[in-house]
């Protein structure tokens, strides 16, 4: 006798999609077995016409605690991620104060224990001046470093390349990947002067933050990855300049790899302004044209990108409107809807970019990201058609580019977290029971 059964549906197996029962006993995946077969299980959980899936882990969020929760706070953003599919979230450091040290990691942490619908990890900042910090985030738990090299939304003002090239020489030791928001603050600098505009323009941003600005950023940080060993993931990778710095080093057998996101995938400057987007698809980097989106989906096809990453960064209605709109928006419940069944995404990519790939970066597999017997019952079970209707969307402040400007492939009926279902029937289900998660 099991704890639950999952019957019905299409199970996706690391060698392709199959239809299996999935048998789940003390939170973790016990067998896939033909249907019908194995041991009874007290519960059962009907999947029929739907995938189940590895739940998604979502490596790039930004859940606004501490400091900014009138943005976003940890029970809404996590309610979201699991209406979304997704049971694992990595939270970035530029919150206030910054997460750049183990006392500021530990103070999150006590923040957000109990209140989480699934699991997550923290990055620890890299900043200017905090190498001699990066051992002590790493022994509080820290998932991983983030370095912003240019201006952005950050608290973190970035390194000098010497202390961008320490920094990485302790990443390498310790075995901590830098996640890295890749774009050279000269370029930005010098690209914001010449564009000067009053109130908010989308094409007047994208100019302040050219391509140039991603592509310098991203040799710079290759070069290092190579020099030192530390291993590293380019951020929200947009053009296919940046695309082909990290191919290049991939080559050389560097541990380099990109994260792609649903929203430069899959719109471009040119399609916000004709949907009237406005400050709604401000982010950095900016969207960009119709070849660098054809890029991208060449590196996520060739391996290049490594894995998908929402950049949930939500801001209220009130920021939006003004002149200088902050940049970010929600995308942690639908990343998953928006590419699942995707024409060009076959389903084992999607699992690679949304499981497998997160867990393998961040130190997570082979307990998270794969359906397969002993890793951990963290599954979504997704219908693969648009829902009948709208559904409830969970974070503080749910609107963003996705929602107005892309089609909905996808519905998410059920979500388990350690084989306990957190999301179903359209609202998060029994308590929050999420975990700290370290490498």
């Amino acid at each position: 006798m099991v704890d639950l059964r999952i019957r019905g549906g299409v199970a996706a197996l690391p060698d392709g999609p199959a239809e299996a029962d999935v048998l789940i006993d003390g939170g973790r995946i016990l067998a896939l077995v033909a249907p019908g077969s194995g041991a009874e299980a007290r519960e059962t959980l009907d999947a029929s016409g739907c995938v189940v899936l590895p739940g998604a882990i979502d490596p790039h969020v930004h859940f606004r605690t501490p400091g900014m929760t009138d943005k976003e706070d940890w029970p809404s953003g996590s309610a979201a991620a699991v209406a979304g599919g997704v049971t694992t979230v990595l939270d970035m450091p530029n919150v206030l104060p910054a997460t750049s040290s183990a006392e500021a990691l530990a103070a999150k942490a006590a923040l957000v224990e109990g209140r989480s619908w699934c699991h997550y990890g923290f990055f620890g900042g890299l900043e200017a001046g905090n190498q001699d910090r990066l051992r002590g985030l790493a022994k509080a738990g820290a998932i991983g470093f983030k370095v912003f090299l240019g201006e952005s939304t950050a608290s973190l003002p970035p390194p000098d390349p010497a202390g961008l090239r320490c920094a990485f020489r302790v990443a390498a030791d310790l075995g901590r990947r830098v996640a890295v928001h890749a774009e050279d603050a000269e370029t930005l600098r010098a690209a914001s002067s010449a564009v000067a505009a009053p109130g908010f323009d989308l094409r007047s941003h994208g100019r302040a933050r050219p391509a140039e600005a991603e592509s310098r950023a991203v040799a710079l940080v290759c070069a290092l990855c190579a020099e030192t060993g530390a291993p590293v993931l380019i951020a929200h990778l947009s053009t296919g300049a940046g695309a082909d710095e990290v191919r290049r080093a991939r080559s050389r057998g560097a541990d380099a790899g990109a994260e792609a996101t649903p929203h430069h995938l899959l719109l471009t400057e040119e399609d916000a302004v004709r949907l009237g987007l406005g400050s709604l698809a401000k982010v950095n980097p900016p969207l960009r044209g119709e070849g660098d989106r054809e890029a991208l989906w060449r590196a996520v096809a060739d391996g290049t990108v490594t894995q998908f990453g929402s950049d949930h960064a939500p801001h209220t209605p009130e920021e939006r409107r003004g002149d200088r709109p902050p940049s970010g928006f929600a995308g942690v419940q639908n990343t998953l809807p928006a590419l699942l069944g995707h024409p060009r995404l076959p389903l084992r990519d999607f699992v690679r970019l949304t499981a497998e790939g997160p867990a393998r970066n961040w130190g997570l597999w082979p307990r998270k990201g794969r359906l397969a017997p002993g890793a951990d019952a963290d599954l979504a079970v997704v219908r693969p058609a648009a829902p009948a209707q709208a559904v409830r969307q969970w974070s503080r402040n749910p609107d963003g580019p996705l929602l107005r400007g892309c089609p909905v492939r996808a519905e998410v009926v059920v979500t388990l977290v350690d084989g306990q279902v957190a999301y179903g029937a359209g609202q998060p289900s029994g308590r929050p029971r999420g975990r700290w998660l370290r490498p």
